[in-house]
């Protein structure tokens, strides 16, 4: 465990008993008890009094879980439905029992659960905060000082002084939202319950917590990847409650998305191993060793598929066909992925994506909208070479990576034979900085006095 975390969880497991039936669940609980009082008296009469068969299987939402949540950390907890996540955090801010192991914090902490979590529905709005932010530790002057600033933040206007079971999913997390923003917590713990707001509120929370990051800490639920690699300083993974890995977000991140293709496609993938008690495993980069045209090797090795198809060589050139590494931007650009393959393949689709140093997806296409109609096969042991011409995007300054993919099928239905997470790295450079992440070539900028 860290040392002077905020929240520990030290070897939690939670087990629920299922039952096939309802009666099931009485006679577990009584036929046990009646044969104990009966066993003296006819225990030798009737061997079977003495034996007491389970009428329930056991189910681990949790087994053996230890997490850790530094100070001004933000730590991404992910993971298929089913995974633990919610159970966790539950476990952690006391509103559930472990079956076994110890959880502690230090500090408030403030949470927004599953929807309608600590809200009476009977309750007005306004009467659901003062319920809400007293069970945070506020006193009824401080909840009076805060009121105003709760609605605003809110935005249900005169919904406050209705009752919450005529509220919009939306509208409840827009009030659970901001009774958590309002009640000076040291750790907010956020679920996924902010799916379900508008895009407008949802921007206003990030930005909310993008500002609390600089003076507390946050558990952050979310099955959206990309927020996780924006957001998070560190991921774990959890999958049928236990921890599978944690460690870097974009790393971690990838290989649960290489785990959720291969359980929809049934294909075994290879990839690299994520050890479940630490940070990540790392692969060395690959020495870039020149082939033939000028070609490269991939950046890295790391990545997955079934390994019908496999990239073996790649290029970014301008144009006159030298090796790009530093962009500022307008620049036309040749990339091209080379393709080896292992068994006979039709329908193929070569792809690419840009991402940035934290994994999100800038811009990329792929081949298919070109040989829809003329689908593309390739013969066991042949290769081919995929091209794209494109003028590169003004990007803000940093490091990039460009991830490499070869499939067959259609955009919608198709197998992976080989995605390579960094096939290609090269940095952005840019004379002005605008504060976004992408430029747009403009066709035309004028500034007209009036």
């Amino acid at each position: 465990m860290y040392f002077n975390a905020v929240i520990e969880a030290e070897n939690i497991s939670k087990i629920y008993r299922l039952y096939n039936r309802p009666e099931d669940r009485l006679k577990q609980m009584l036929v046990p008890k009646l044969k104990r009082l009966a066993a003296p008296l006819f225990g030798r009469i009737v061997p079977r009094l003495r034996r007491e068969a389970p009428r329930y299987r056991e189910f681990w939402a949790l087994r053996d879980v230890s997490v850790s949540l530094k100070p001004h950390e933000t730590l991404g907890i992910i993971g298929q439905n089913g995974s633990g996540k919610s159970t966790l955090l539950q476990i952690i801010c006391g509103t559930l029992t472990p079956s076994s192991g110890t959880a502690r914090s230090q500090g408030r902490v403030a949470a927004l659960l599953e929807l309608g979590a600590g809200f009476n529905p009977d309750f007005t709005g306004r009467e659901n905060v003062y319920l809400n932010a007293t069970i945070y530790g506020l006193t009824t002057a401080e909840i009076d000082e805060r009121m105003s600033a709760i609605i605003d933040f809110a935005e249900i206007g005169e919904h406050i002084d209705q009752p919450v079971k005529t509220y919009s999913s939306g509208m409840f997390v827009r009030l659970a939202f901001s009774v958590i923003a309002n009640v000076d917590a040291d750790i907010l713990i956020i679920d996924e319950a902010l799916a379900v707001g508008d895009a407008y509120f949802q921007q206003k929370c990030m930005r909310f917590l993008r500002s609390f990051q600089e003076r507390g800490s946050i558990f952050f639920v979310s099955h959206d990847t990309g927020a996780m690699m924006s957001f998070c300083d560190r991921v774990i993974w959890l999958h049928h409650g236990s921890i599978r890995a944690q460690g870097d977000p974009k790393e971690v991140c990838e290989e649960y998305l290489a785990n959720l293709y291969e359980q929809h496609t049934g294909t075994l993938q290879e990839r690299s191993s994520l050890p479940s008690d630490g940070g990540i495993k790392k692969e060395g980069a690959v020495v870039s060793h020149s082939q033939p045209g000028g070609m490269v090797e991939p950046a890295n090795k790391r990545g997955f598929g079934d390994g019908a198809a496999e990239i073996f060589a790649c290029s970014l050139t301008d144009e006159n066909g030298s090796a790009v590494h530093a962009t500022y931007g307008e620049e036309l650009l040749d990339l091209k992925v080379v393709v080896r393959a292992s068994k006979d393949l039709s329908s193929i689709i070569a792809g690419f994506v840009v991402k940035d140093r934290l994994g999100q997806y800038i811009f990329g296409d792929n081949t298919f909208s070109t040989t829809a109609e003329n689908p593309i096969s390739i013969c066991a042991g042949g290769t081919l070479t995929a091209r794209f011409r494109f003028r590169m995007p003004r990007l803000a300054a940093g490091t990039y990576s460009i991830a490499l993919a070869v499939a067959s099928g259609t955009v919608k239905d198709h197998v992976q034979h080989h995605w390579l997470h960094e096939g290609l790295v090269f940095s952005a450079h840019t004379t002005v900085e605008t504060g976004v992440l992408i430029g747009i070539p403009m066709v035309e900028i004028e500034l007209i006095p009036l």
